[in-house]
């Protein structure tokens, strides 16, 4: 595997290879330039502008920018693990929910439903066997008036 396809893999590998590049280049900028001794010197020449202040504040800032980094970095890993307990969740709900797509031969008389195999079922046991789903049983109206009027009340005088 060649070094590029290595470092594309992994965006924190490449950010890891460019700052290590930078730190070589600044050192040996530093080193050849002498750097610090040109500006220890010109904050000697340029006292009242208070220049020497400069490295505390830089130094403070490194820290501060460090430490910013390491908490947008604990909040992205626990996002991230959020992100994760809810998708097992999710997949978990999606292969609880069964639907049926198909065209259900239906007998318009008796109700019942041919599967595949060319049987005829009651539409009850045909959707249990095929989703999650359980029936109670109960009484339309319409039936209740049909089959036992003796029984039969209007809705208006249930309540």
């Amino acid at each position: 595997m060649n070094i590029i396809a290595f470092l594309k893999k992994s965006r924190p590998r490449f950010d890891l290879l460019v700052t290590l590049f930078g730190v070589v280049i600044v050192f040996f900028l530093s080193q050849r330039y002498d750097c610090l001794e040109a500006m220890v010197h010109f904050t000697r020449q340029h006292e009242n502008w208070e220049l020497d202040e400069i490295i505390p504040v830089i130094m403070f800032l490194a820290l501060a920018f460090s430490m910013y980094s390491v908490r947008r970095w604990l909040e992205t890993v626990r996002a991230k693990k959020v992100a994760d307990e809810l998708n097992v969740s999710l997949k978990a709900s999606l292969a609880e929910v069964k639907v049926l797509k198909e065209i259900l031969p239906i007998c318009a008389n008796c109700k019942k439903i041919r599967d595949d195999q060319g049987y005829w079922q009651q539409v009850e046991s045909y959707i249990s066997k095929h989703t999650d789903t359980s029936f109670s049983h109960g009484i339309c109206p319409d039936c209740m008036k049909t089959l036992y009027p003796e029984y039969y009340m209007p809705q208006e005088t249930i309540a």
